[in-house]
């Protein structure tokens, strides 16, 4: 996946993916647009099968705080 793309309005990556024996498959990543909690998938994996679309995978995002480096005790009795 590395292309991104406008259609209709809309950004998508797109790309090649490689199901081993079942073959390379036309592969499309689009945003949620109908995403209303955060429960639900940010993003869906589709993928070109002969002259329609297949879901195969969904996306979240998840966020994360830096964490604070941890104090460091030196022992200079030694």
């Amino acid at each position: 996946m590395g292309r991104e793309e406008k259609k209709n309005g809309r950004k998508y990556l797109a790309g090649y993916l490689d199901f081993g024996v079942l073959g390379k498959r036309e592969a499309y990543l689009f945003k949620n647009d109908r995403r209303e909690k955060d429960t639900q998938p940010a993003f869906k994996l589709m993928i070109k099968e002969g002259d329609g679309w297949k879901e195969v995978g969904v996306f979240w995002v998840r966020e994360s705080k830096p964490r604070e480096p941890e104090e460091e005790i030196i022992d200079m009795t030694g």
